[in-house]
């Protein structure tokens, strides 16, 4: 009786030689084999081994995977069409989950879409700032956040500087007009309004009255908000001190960032629709009003200023936004962009030229939005183009792709007939 081991490393041997010869077997000592291929002759081979060639359809020896019909070498086809056209099987359509949709001229959706920021608007801010050296005798808005009316009291401020112009401007009053007393009344009435921003209500006041105040009243320039108090009562201030920040909150600012790739199609003057957080669901009126002159070289995007009106103040500074930018639409030839494949030195979409036949063609591409891409040249409108699975298409087309070499025929061509599917 024969020692079981001997017999286990016999089969053992025997199934390595014949792995060998099945997967190279073009090699002296292998089956026999047909003449090389030519340019042009339609093969079979397999996907997952492309040592593995016949010329007839059938099933890898290897893995059992339906042989994929070839063309050798370069395929005549429509204008910008590169090597390698790939059968598909129905099996492998649905295996590989490959769909078509037609190339189809449309309305492209021209949409940007950005993140931004709420802002107070720079014409809308004011500051209010001692023009004289004195102290807080009142503030009649000691708060911020305190919404204010154009010309309402802020607060009082005493100083000598003040009390002094308005003696001179009623000493001027009193020479009368017939001598220089009228130009000189002039030139303090001028003083006291530019130099210590009194009112022509209140110099008028001052008149009638005839009564010198050493103390000064300041007033709101604007309707809006406080939205900065530096000052208490009994402070002692110089001139030029801030006193208060106010800004008019009826209309804002929203700076959104543009990425670099989308602001060729920006405008000033375009309409955007913006959303916030705070109110899901509804969406705000805007306008660009400026296009900043610099790109920002970190995030390789622009800064574009929208102004939006609020007038019922529910949108606050320092809200985040979301930017849509409607841009005018365009008709375009369109194709989805999953569509198209960047694997080289050009943009690439899988023409199917005949059921199950795909091949590739090289394509210009143009704006993309709303999930399609605009196809410049190379595509033609009513042409069926792999829609999902090109991935898949490009895979196996560069598998099966001959090297570039010495033509058919020289020896060096893959030989063909080695496995033909119907058995060995």
């Amino acid at each position: 009786m024969k020692n079981p081991k001997v017999v286990i490393a016999g089969v053992i041997v025997a199934a390595c030689v014949a792995a060998a010869l099945l997967l190279r077997p073009w090699e002296k000592g292998g089956p026999a084999v047909s003449p090389a291929l030519v340019q042009g002759e339609v093969y079979y081979t397999c996907a997952m081994h492309p040592s593995v060639i016949s010329t007839h359809p059938g099933a890898c020896p290897v893995c059992g995977m339906a042989l994929v019909r070839r063309v050798y070498g370069v395929q005549e086809g429509a204008p910008g069409e590169t090597q390698g056209t790939v059968t598909v099987s129905a099996a492998q359509r649905v295996a590989a989950n490959i769909s078509t949709v037609e190339a189809r001229v449309s309305r492209l959706d021209m949409s940007v879409t950005a993140p931004g920021i709420v802002a107070v608007a720079e014409p809308g801010r004011s500051v209010v700032a001692a023009r004289e050296r004195g102290r807080i005798v009142r503030l009649f808005v000691d708060r911020t956040g305190t919404r204010v009316r154009k010309g309402e009291p802020l607060l009082s401020l005493y100083s000598p500087d003040v009390a002094g112009a308005e003696e001179e401007y009623i000493v001027a009053l009193n020479a009368g007009a017939d001598s220089s007393g009228g130009v000189i009344a002039g030139a303090a009435r001028r003083r006291l309004r530019e130099r210590f921003g009194l009112t022509d209500a209140q110099i008028a006041s001052l008149r009638n009255e005839g009564d010198v105040r050493d103390d000064v009243t300041y007033l709101s320039p604007i309707a809006g908000t406080v939205v900065g108090k530096s000052v208490v009562e009994g402070e002692y201030v110089d001139e030029g001190t801030a006193l208060f920040q106010l800004a008019d909150l009826s209309r804002l600012w929203v700076t959104a960032s543009v990425p670099e790739q989308e602001i060729g199609r920006l405008r000033a003057g375009e309409r955007a629709g913006i959303s916030v957080e705070a109110f899901p669901g509804e969406k705000f009126q805007a306008r660009v009003v400026l296009l900043e002159p610099l790109l920002e070289q970190e995030s390789r995007s622009l800064r574009v200023r929208l102004e939006i009106p609020n007038p019922d103040g529910r949108l606050l500074p320092n809200m985040y936004a979301r930017v849509e930018l409607r841009l005018e639409e365009k008709s375009a030839l369109v194709v989805p962009s999953p569509a198209v494949l960047y694997t080289g030195d050009h943009p690439v979409v899988w023409v199917e030229t005949s059921p199950g036949v795909f091949a590739p063609r090289a394509v210009e591409t143009g704006a993309t939005a709303g999930g399609e891409t605009e196809i410049l040249s190379g595509l033609r409108a009513g042409e069926m183009v792999a829609a999902t699975g090109g991935f898949l298409i490009d895979s196996e087309s560069r598998l099966e792709s001959p090297a570039p070499g010495p033509r058919a025929n020289s020896g060096d061509a893959p030989r063909a007939g080695a496995h033909d599917g119907h058995g060995m």
